[in-house]
């Protein structure tokens, strides 16, 4: 018989609706929608398989576990495209060395629509899944920049929003993975993005 996965009672009500919120984007401190998934479903994922976490270094370096089981990831076929999109792009390694960073993390900030002010994506989590856990599998859309100049990043260079490279690249939302993450993962490596190239 096959177990249920981990965190099944997050796709049912009443734990739903706030992990939908959390695939949608929703932020209850703005009240708005900003970035998250569209065409967006419930997947199993597999076990055995490796998955990909794009970091923000310090806060990586300040609390591993917390950076490390956040619920945004990718699987491997949506890491190895963006891989390469860094390494073909002169455009992403010029940007990247001119702000001190890699051009992967620059590609998954480019792919992914992530503005400096959530994170570097600096710091990479490759995590082989060990225990079933289910997740919402969809596109990404375009993330708005804060308003607040205290929560802006000079490295956005005043941007308002960050577009997406491409549309159609998959990504995860793994709900309740911080409850879960040392249960149902094996850390395969975990290191700044450079090392991933």
């Amino acid at each position: 018989m096959v177990e249920d996965p981990l965190n099944l009672d997050c796709f049912f009500p009443p734990k739903q609706a706030t992990y939908v919120d959390g695939v949608r984007g929703w932020d209850d401190r703005t009240k708005t929608r900003n970035g998250g998934m569209t065409r967006y479903n419930r997947i199993h994922l597999g076990v055995g398989q490796m998955y990909y976490r794009f970091c923000d270094s310090s806060k990586y370096a300040a609390d591993p576990d917390k950076a490390a089981s956040g619920p945004w990831w990718a699987e491997f076929e949506t890491f190895n495209e963006v891989r390469s999109f860094a390494a073909r792009s002169g455009t992403v390694q010029d940007h990247a060395a001119q702000v001190g960073g890699s051009a992967l993390a620059y590609a998954a900030k480019l792919h992914f629509a992530i503005p400096y002010e959530w994170g570097d994506c600096g710091w990479i989590v490759k995590a082989q899944l060990i225990r079933r856990l289910d997740a919402y599998k969809g596109w990404g859309d375009i993330a708005f920049l804060d308003n607040d100049a205290a929560r802006q990043d000079s490295r956005d260079g005043g941007a308002k929003y960050i577009p997406l490279q491409k549309q159609e690249i998959y990504q995860l939302y793994i709900p309740e993975i911080w409850t879960y993450f040392r249960t149902a993962f094996k850390i395969v490596q975990a290191g700044p993005a450079k090392s991933f190239t």
